[in-house]
């Protein structure tokens, strides 16, 4: 399993989305998957990693937000999820574990 986090260098967040990230990891029993991170600077190193904006988070090639219907537009700036709490600057951590179980399952099949 491929977990990688880009994040735009112009962006906060950075600390609690690897946070986030690690617990997600921890609670479905897969601590020791490798997070790959990338930092973005400009709008030329977002269209390079297809950064969705900060932060994008993506399991096996697959944004946890989108996934196969991952939109073509990119950007150097800062990200918001849709959560019943409102707008978010972080994903909630119930859409990481739903793209960590489907790799999973994948995997196993």
């Amino acid at each position: 399993m491929e977990v990688t986090l880009t994040l735009a260098e112009r962006c906060g967040h950075h600390d609690q989305s690897r946070a986030l990230i690690q617990e997600a990891l921890a609670e479905l029993g897969l601590s020791d998957v490798e997070i790959k991170e990338t930092v973005i600077r400009t709008e030329e190193d977002a269209i390079a990693a297809k950064c969705l904006g900060s932060p994008t988070i993506r399991v096996d090639g697959l944004d946890i937000e989108y996934q196969e219907r991952e939109p073509d537009e990119t950007g150097a700036g800062c990200r918001f999820f849709n959560s019943p709490a409102g707008w978010k600057p972080i994903p909630e951590k119930g859409m990481l574990l739903r793209a960590l179980t489907r790799a999973k399952e994948r995997a196993g099949a």
